[in-house]
């Protein structure tokens, strides 16, 4: 389940308060706590602050969340049987996972600052005030990047569609996946850029708006990954629609 975080996890910059039914300016929260009367408290009271919950017990559950649904931000106990609340912040942070707010029974400086060191946007020592997690929350979402808020919901271009608030691509053959963060930010550069050819630092410095872990050594496994992604829904043949273009850099091509 681990490897879903690489393909469907949502840092989003894709559209803070993305969600697949609910109105669109809930956004998608996900509290991972072992305590199911933590969970449920949390539910409550974030869903009579607009907010959308999904709940999750551990790591694993988590997981499995994200592979399926656009998640704005993780609410995360940091002492959890298994894999702990830590390492599952560290491992979120590593893949480009969406913000973390930690939970903690341990208020101290030390875990505090363990915690934020991690990857953690901010840390709550319990018990906690639910209107001050709203708060602290809603501070975390709106220091996301946003330059993709604007932009119309739905990118269309010769049959295929790209969902701005979800990062789901369709294909003309119908098919669909979810982008990760960090391909959704390069096949945005490319969209916006279409037909012209792209030196490699242009797409970064275009893809740093978007994505704030952008590298050049990263560059070529994320158009690999991407080039693979829109072959396997429905590109023709084996034209890519990213071609490289020799001394120069990268082109976005749509099979027309």
């Amino acid at each position: 389940m681990r490897d879903s975080l690489h393909l469907r996890c949502n840092h989003v910059f894709a559209g803070r308060g993305m969600m697949s039914d609910a109105a669109p300016d809930k956004p998608n929260i996900l509290a991972v706590d072992d305590d199911e009367s933590i969970r449920e408290l949390i539910k409550a009271g974030l869903s009579r602050r607009d907010f959308r919950v999904f709940l999750a017990d551990g790591g694993q559950a988590m997981d499995a969340v994200l592979a399926d649904t656009p998640i704005d931000l993780i609410i995360l106990d940091s002492m959890m049987p298994g894999e702990d609340g830590l390492a599952i912040c560290e491992r979120l942070r590593a893949n480009n996972g969406p913000p973390v707010i930690m939970l903690s029974a341990r208020g101290d400086d030390v875990a505090r600052i363990g915690g934020l060191n991690l990857g953690a946007e901010d840390y709550m020592a319990k018990p906690f005030n639910i209107d001050e997690l709203a708060l602290r929350i809603r501070i975390v979402l709106r220091r996301t990047p946003a330059a993709v808020r604007d932009e119309v919901d739905v990118v269309r271009f010769f049959g295929w569609s790209l969902d701005n608030r979800t990062r789901r691509l369709s294909s003309p053959a119908d098919k669909m996946l979810i982008l990760s963060p960090a391909e959704f930010a390069v096949l945005h550069v490319f969209l916006a850029q279409r037909d012209r050819p792209l030196r490699r630092e242009q797409v970064l410095e275009r893809m740093s708006d978007l994505h704030d872990d952008s590298t050049d050594r990263s560059l070529d496994t994320l158009i690999s990954r991407l080039r693979r992604k829109l072959k396997y829904i429905g590109a023709d043949g084996d034209e890519d629609l990213i071609q490289t273009v020799y001394g120069i850099g990268y082109m976005f091509r749509p099979v027309r």
